[in-house]
């Protein structure tokens, strides 16, 4: 039996199948309290998808476009053009418009689940009522946001610029963009009430008696929906706030820093697991991995980082030899010897029935909101020590007490680029800070990198 959410994938499949056949009800699937869990767990299964963050939302699209990729004529053909920031390429713009009518989808199954919730609270048992409903309006949130920045706009000096919608019924009504503001303030509300219920349980478990409850870092958590408050209150420019958030994540203390010995033995927690905030299980993730980072894919699906790349990326002639993430997480491949990432790598792991590390990928992590709270302290002292804080958790020297603010800047900028390698987090920082370069790109980047393009069935049926 698979742990975790991945229980669940069979039970949920017929709902997520489309044959009129095999498909459930709304009025079977909502008759029961694990009917909700059923539809919980298949907007998780949904973002697992390759077109979202099982592939393009992460590792794929968004860190080809973050230029952590080698990707030319001759690898990676299909990302090639998204290299350049050619959206307008047929294969580019399928990949961008599945991830808004994907995200879009899952959000519709969402709000379905919060239409019925009220109306059946008296189907849940324990604190399941809060808890499904918490998760599904944080989820909610989170893929709201996500598509924020994806396809709104830069959001220094455009808090008032139409960006998305940000749909909260289920229906098929066209539905009015809102302001990056707007959207902001409705993921907030979201996730402030979210908060409020899913407190009820602010554990985090690794096995219980509840399945479902099993393997909290795979839900929308507490923890997790205070994190992507932290992460939303940065975006807009709101340091008080996501500072706040962040060192309450900081100071609960529940998820540790990953160790050498845990990443260096002979079940590598090579993504961080216990870090985790909150992370998708992907059933096929080692073959996601194989066909984008491996040899034996092939030319046109490959996309190696060059030796020179991943030692300047982690500054290797300045001390960086001994960084975890440089050490254990890269491997040679191919009679070209191509370094490789191995973070979801799994065929030379045996799982541990008692902690499940492989087959998830990251989505919000507790280096991160050591990140923001360091960029949003009002105290340059602690910013450095909270940023020394994932350095030496990483094998890494300290920094000095005497670094400037411009240096702290410099070592963050370091520190996402390092941390977030294929878990698709790099373009929302340059995207943020409004950068004008974008590394390893020689051309200025600004809007027409960094806003998506919308589908054209967008602009046709609903072009206000």
């Amino acid at each position: 039996m698979l742990l975790g959410l991945s229980i669940y994938c069979t039970a949920c499949k017929k709902w997520l199948e489309v044959n009129p056949k095999t498909q459930v009800s709304e009025r079977v699937l909502f008759e029961n309290e694990q009917g909700f869990k059923d539809a919980l767990v298949g907007v998780y299964t949904q973002m697992g998808n390759r077109t979202l963050y099982g592939k393009d939302f992460t590792m794929g699209l968004m860190d080809v476009l973050s230029r952590n990729y080698f990707a030319n004529a001759r690898y990676a053909s299909t990302y090639f053009e998204a290299s350049k920031y050619n959206y307008t390429d047929a294969g580019t713009k399928n990949k961008i418009d599945s991830l808004w009518t994907t995200s879009y989808k899952a959000i519709a199954n969402l709000n379905n689940l919060l239409a019925q919730v009220d109306q059946k609270k008296d189907l849940f048992t324990n604190n399941n009522f809060q808890i499904i409903k918490g998760e599904a309006l944080a989820l909610r949130a989170f893929l709201h946001f996500d598509l924020l920045r994806a396809f709104g706009p830069v959001p220094i000096g455009n808090m008032q610029t139409k960006a998305i919608p940000y749909v909260k019924a289920f229906n098929m009504d066209p539905k009015l963009k809102l302001s990056l503001q707007q959207v902001t303030d409705e993921c907030l509300a979201d996730l402030n009430q979210a908060s409020a219920l899913l407190a009820v349980d602010k554990g985090v478990y690794t096995g219980t008696g509840d399945v479902f409850r099993s393997f909290t870092r795979n839900h929308m958590n507490y923890w997790a929906t205070t994190g992507l408050m932290a992460r939303i209150y940065l975006y807009i420019d709101d340091k008080p706030k996501a500072y706040q958030k962040a060192k309450e994540v900081i100071n609960a203390k529940l998820f540790p820093f990953i160790t050498s010995s845990n990443i260096s033995g002979t079940v590598p927690d090579r993504t961080f697991a216990t870090e985790h905030l909150f992370g998708l299980y992907v059933a096929n993730l080692q073959a996601i991995n194989a066909e984008l980072f491996k040899a034996a894919a092939g030319d046109a699906a490959l996309l190696p980082s060059s030796n020179t790349f991943i030692n300047n990326r982690f500054e290797i002639s300045t001390g960086g030899s001994t960084d975890y993430r440089y050490l254990y997480l890269w491997k040679t491949d191919g009679p070209t010897a191509t370094k490789y990432p191995v973070k979801y790598w799994s065929d030379d792991i045996a799982v541990p029935s008692n902690f499940p590390i492989t087959k998830r990928i990251p989505l919000i992590r507790l280096s991160e909101m050591y990140y923001i709270a360091a960029e949003a302290s009002t105290d340059l002292n602690e910013s450095i020590n909270l940023l020394n804080e994932v350095r030496t958790n990483r094998g890494l020297a300290a920094l000095p007490q005497t670094l400037n603010a411009a240096g702290l800047e410099t070592e963050l900028f370091k520190e996402y680029k390092k941390e977030f390698y294929q878990e698709g987090q790099l373009f929302y920082y340059y995207k943020r800070k409004n950068r004008t370069q974008i590394e390893g790109y020689g051309p200025t980047v600004g809007p027409a990198v960094y806003v998506f393009p919308l589908p054209n069935d967008e602009i046709e049926f609903n072009p206000q």
